[in-house]
């Protein structure tokens, strides 16, 4: 999975819904932490119109 994309304050919004930090929300949507949360704020993220890109900095290289 890569990162998700959101716009401005979008992660404030989610962080106050489901009760967690902004660095909490931003390392789920950063694809930094796997756990059931980070998976919840991604699928809230993704309903909220967030859009994942992948991250392949010169992967192949």
């Amino acid at each position: 999975m890569g990162e998700i994309l959101m716009k401005h304050g979008e992660r404030r919004d989610i962080a106050k819904m489901l009760n967690v930090s902004e660095v909490t929300v931003r390392n789920a949507l950063k694809d930094r932490t796997q756990s059931e949360l980070s998976e919840r704020i991604r699928r809230l993220a993704i309903q909220r119109g967030g859009i994942e890109v992948n991250n392949t900095k010169n992967s192949d290289i």
